[in-house]
């Protein structure tokens, strides 16, 4: 199948071999001309089985080498791709960030249920643009297994570096309190140029975007205590 998608702002080209990744991206599909075009290969997808933790139908396959192949040509375009969940409120984007199981989604639900006007942007693996003093998040049909994504975009003014807790508190810090923990969080091209190219993008991002560690646990609090901090406005209940 050839189809075209707009990603980040970007048109780019897409040859697979199933349907897959064509469904996944229905809502991103545009006639505009690409500015790179991916084609997964076969040998491609086996290797995606092969390291996968489960074995994923060959469709499913071929959709994660399609993001991973989008990856590599992403920050010649200043634009990474990087692990957390974004939301809106206020025309304002928030990023959570954290590994796997931590509970950004849930914060990230919490802020949905508890505060009207918020909208996700992206539950899972959103694009970052970082260019011209702004970061802006986009959507993206990945958006983990909740698929929590509205093809919308965001300019970021917070990351928020959600760690577990008894107790609910968060504070701003320095970008060398948690640069190997967000290092974690970014997708590194295995192309030498795109590689330094993402590490350059990181520099700026840190110094761009103010920066937060949130202990929480899973309650109205927690997102009292994030909401305040972030937005600088008075929760409500």
């Amino acid at each position: 199948m050839n189809f075209r998608v707009d990603f980040a702002n970007l048109n780019i080209e897409i040859n697979t071999k199933y349907e897959y990744t064509y469904n996944l991206c229905k809502d991103y599909l545009t006639e505009g001309e690409p500015v790179f075009t991916v084609s997964p290969t076969d040998e491609q997808v086996d290797r995606e089985i092969e390291i996968s933790e489960f074995t994923p139908p060959r469709g499913y396959a071929e959709s994660i080498c399609t993001y991973r192949l989008i990856s590599e040509e992403m920050p010649m375009y200043n634009r990474i791709i990087f692990h957390g969940a974004v939301i809106s409120y206020k025309n304002n984007g928030y990023i959570f960030t954290a590994p796997s199981g931590t509970g950004k989604t849930t914060h990230i639900s919490l802020w949905k249920k508890y505060i009207e006007g918020v909208d996700i942007v992206n539950g899972d693996k959103p694009l970052l643009q970082i260019e011209n003093g702004k970061v802006i998040a986009y959507a993206t049909p990945y958006a983990g297994k909740e698929g929590y994504q509205n093809h919308s975009s965001a300019e970021i003014k917070g990351i928020c570096l959600i760690v577990r807790g008894n107790e609910n508190r968060i504070r701003k810090v320095r970008a060398g309190e948690i640069l190997t923990q967000l290092m974690n969080q970014l997708y590194l091209p295995e192309k030498p140029e795109a590689t330094l190219k993402t590490l350059d993008l990181l520099d700026e991002l840190v110094k761009t975007v103010p920066l937060y560690v949130l202990e929480c646990d899973i309650s109205e609090e927690a997102v009292k205590t994030s909401f305040e901090m972030l937005t600088g406005e008075k929760y409500e209940d």
